[in-house]
């Protein structure tokens, strides 16, 4: 075993120290929430709680939970981060795909306009008029997801993954028969798989966190996500807070507009971190793809 220097050590010990602080600032905050959440209703009401919980009370989580809106906006948020993630990933690698070939003509004319849309945008207003008027999708699930469908950054990411595949091994697809579409999800795909794993946790991540959409194309409370709801719970127990006697809580049982909050950001993020270690090597891989030649 080599003997570490004494500069070496001075390093490493900086890099623990400056971890130590990352962690701390990701972790302490996310405690902090959890404790509110499960702790009882004077403590919380008195300001007591602050790292570690104080009493214990889940009236919040079952009270959301046994909400009807709360479950209709996890049934949609689900559904629309799968049906988006497929739709992006499928639109992306396709045309990253076609963006590959040498002999797509005006290849690169096109690229231009993609890296185009990188910079400049629509504008809120017409993109608005365009979803709402022209295309009729307002208070649908797919003014949730068309617009999101095609990201340019990633359609550049895979097309040099795809670039980087051997001709040989595409080659051979053609001449045992296979057409485009088969060589695209029974060749190139598999190779590239460890890139478009990392790209659709992203995707999926970016649909999951949405809200916005549907406070510019929703009316109605059974389209709500989520991100939407967990909004009108900070917002409406915020004002609830402001009008609401502290000492009336103190001597009910009503649950505080903290509980209240604090449950519903746990709730909405619990999916995610219960499924990310699970996701992590695809999404380590992906990242670390292409960085290595030879």
């Amino acid at each position: 075993m080599m003997k570490r220097s004494l500069g070496e050590k001075v390093f490493q010990g900086i890099n623990v120290f400056l971890m130590t602080i990352v962690i701390s600032v990701i972790l302490i905050p996310l405690i902090h929430i959890f404790s509110i959440s499960v702790s009882d209703r004077i403590s919380v009401t008195t300001l007591q709680v602050s790292l570690w919980p104080k009493g214990f009370n889940m009236d919040a989580y079952e009270k959301i939970i046994t909400n009807s809106v709360f479950q209709r906006s996890m049934f949609n948020t689900i559904g629309i981060t799968i049906a988006g993630t497929v739709l992006s990933i499928i639109v992306i690698t396709m045309v990253s795909y076609a963006l590959s070939k040498t002999y797509f003509f005006g290849k690169k004319l096109v690229t231009y306009f993609f890296v185009i849309t990188m910079y400049f945008s629509g504008g809120l207003i017409p993109t608005y008029l365009l979803v709402t008027n022209l295309l009729k999708l307002g208070n649908t699930y797919l003014a949730y997801i068309l617009p999101s469908i095609v990201n340019v950054f990633y359609i550049i990411v895979v097309r040099s993954q795809i670039e980087a595949v051997p001709h040989d091994l595409i080659d051979s697809g053609f001449i045992d028969g296979a057409n485009e579409f088969r060589v695209l999800f029974s060749i190139v795909l598999p190779v590239i798989s460890p890139t478009v794993a990392a790209i659709s946790m992203f995707i999926a991540l970016g649909y999951w966190n949405m809200w916005y959409p549907v406070l510019l194309y929703s009316t109605q409370k059974n389209m709500w996500t989520l991100q939407y709801y967990l909004r009108s719970i900070v917002f409406e127990k915020e004002l609830e807070n402001t009008l609401q006697n502290i000492t009336e809580i103190i001597g009910s049982d009503k649950i505080p507009p903290q509980n209240y909050q604090m449950a519903s950001i746990v709730l909405v993020a619990l999916p995610i971190v219960a499924i990310y270690p699970f996701v992590q090597k695809y999404f380590v891989k992906g990242l670390m793809a292409g960085s290595v030649k030879g």
